[in-house]
């Protein structure tokens, strides 16, 4: 192929989101000095996490380009080059420096889509809310003035991000519904801005543990899929697609999508890997895994993230004091709140015998929730007045509920067993119900340290056993349809189809199904159907 067809490859490769094939088709182009090819080349290389060749082709363009006069190409390789320096170095004074020549070399373009995407990028390596805020409302007025709609979506969804990040969930959950909304239907065309706009969901679902919207529209991506045939999910987007995995679960695809990020980040740029392995001590810890969790941060005590893990190691480990020191000072270095840190804190007052601690922290939490309209800090603050309050029944019944509303199992059976704990104080019968309800979903997500404590709890209520021994459970009516279909090989969706109920009703059917018969896994409870002549 020659040089024109080489170019044109990769353009239509970059515009249909195949990155892979950009790569190469810009690759055989740029060994003839093309600054287009190395700009595409460069455009390729970030898109599959390669930010150092990124910068190297990025820099060989903006040579390029600058030997020929084209100032906005140039502009346009000097801000890809700045931005990189900023995100994944970290490198202030370089980044600021590109960016700087990137705007003189834009003095003299006029209303362009170079000097809109200039204002964009800016605005997403703003340190503050104001800048952050000038700079879109000049992104997005130069973009329309333009006509470049795509950035008009990209820049809704900045803003979305970070009024989501500032704690006004709603309103930034609905920006980045609409800026989504438009790739759904079809009028943001440019792969880059899809990539970009579907990564910024992820990152705020990952921040409000809002499964149910990560779901819901990651199950609508595949109408663009369909048109470009290509996933939008980058490298650092998976690790975000991890936490939200993890929250909702899904531990077998968290653990799969945050490996893959590391090793991305292995062949890429290291430093930003740290930011996968955390997630991926934060799946040991829910896993009851503390010694592997351990030595996953181990090294990330600077890190923002990493807190929650770490508070929930300590308690986990018997550490109360502290996980308290940690909660304080992150509290008091970040000035401002977190629901699950203070939920946590909660936990350890209690285990060190500080009640009146303990109920100051519960109602920190109620204030937080009641300053913003985030549903899982709501459901988090109902579960901590549980733990302290006098009215204790009813409000760990409410975080039960609002958890499962939320698809936050672990959240869920976790406030189970807590409500479990009160019953048993109570002499409620249904307090064997409750754990094992509560069993049932530790064991399906294989939640060791969760499932050893709902095993304890029942065994001080005369249930012996894990699960009781095996064959010993009682199923229900329903439950006994459900292994009847287990052991034709139905998925939980085909069983959902087949009895009409929810893919989650399905789901707790088999959980049910695996405690009651003390199995371990859904293959078990295929061959236990088979070879006890259960079938449909």
């Amino acid at each position: 192929m020659d040089l024109a067809a080489l170019l044109d490859a990769g353009r239509l490769a970059l515009a249909e989101g195949d990155w892979a094939a950009a790569r190469e088709a810009y690759g055989k182009a740029a060994a003839t000095g093309s600054a287009e090819a190395a700009q595409g080349l460069a455009e390729a290389l970030l898109a599959l996490g390669d930010y150092d060749g990124a910068i190297a082709r990025g820099e060989e363009a903006y040579t390029g380009f600058r030997a020929r006069g084209e100032d906005v190409a140039a502009a346009s390789s000097a801000r890809l080059v700045g931005y990189l320096y900023g995100v994944v170095h970290g490198n202030g004074a370089v980044m600021s420096g590109w960016m700087g020549r990137a705007a003189s070399l834009l003095e003299s373009a006029g209303d362009c889509r170079e000097r809109a995407r200039l204002e964009l990028t800016r605005a997403t390596l703003a340190g503050d809310d104001e800048t952050r805020e000038r700079h879109l409302e000049a992104a997005v007025a130069i973009a329309r003035r333009s006509g470049d709609e795509d950035l008009v979506f990209d820049a809704m969804s900045v803003r979305g991000l970070h009024r989501v990040v500032a704690g006004d969930v709603g309103a930034g959950m609905a920006l980045l519904d609409e800026a989504l909304a438009a790739v759904a239907a079809g009028e943001v065309r440019d792969a880059t801005s899809v990539g970009a706009m579907y990564c910024k969901m992820l990152h705020a679902c990952e921040v409000t543990s809002d499964v149910r919207r990560a779901e819901e529209w990651l199950g609508l991506a595949d109408r663009w899929v369909e048109r470009s045939g290509r996933v939008p999910i980058r490298a650092i987007c998976r690790t975000h697609y991890g936490g939200v995995l993890t929250a909702a679960g899904r531990w077998d695809e968290a653990e799969a999508e945050l490996r893959e990020s590391v090793e991305l980040y292995d062949r890429s740029y290291r430093a930003l890997r740290g930011a996968a392995v955390v997630r991926l001590g934060a799946l040991r810890v829910r896993q009851g895994r503390l010694a592997e969790a351990g030595e996953l941060l181990a090294e990330a005590e600077h890190d923002a993230y990493a807190v929650r893990p770490l508070v929930e190691l300590h308690v986990a480990r018997g550490e109360p004091d502290l996980a308290v020191a940690r909660v304080e000072r992150f509290l008091r270095e970040h000035a401002r709140d977190d629901g699950a840190l203070l939920l946590l804190a909660v936990r350890a007052h209690l285990a060190r015998g500080d009640r009146t601690a303990a109920v100051a922290a519960s109602a920190r939490l109620d204030a937080l929730a009641a300053a913003t309209d985030h549903p899982a800090v709501a459901a988090t603050a109902c579960h901590a007045r549980g733990l302290v309050g006098e009215d204790a029944v009813r409000h760990l019944e409410a975080a039960v509920a609002a958890f499962a509303a939320q698809r936050l199992p672990l959240e869920e059976a976790r406030a189970r067993l807590d409500l479990a704990s009160v019953l048993a104080a109570d002499g409620s019968a249904m307090a064997v119900v409750e754990a094992r309800g509560a069993l049932a979903t530790f064991q399906a997500l294989r939640a060791a340290r969760d499932a050893d404590a709902a095993t304890s709890l029942l065994r001080r209520l005369g249930v012996r056993g894990h699960s009781g021994p095996r064959g010993s459970g009682v199923l229900t009516p329903r439950e006994e349809e459900v292994l009847a279909l287990l052991g034709d090989g139905l998925s939980n969706a085909d069983i959902a189809a087949r009895l009409f109920v929810s893919p989650r009703t399905a789901e707790h059917h088999v959980s049910n199904i695996l405690a009651k018969l003390g199995l371990g896994s859904r293959a078990e409870a295929t061959a236990y159907a088979v070879r006890n002549g259960v079938s449909g």
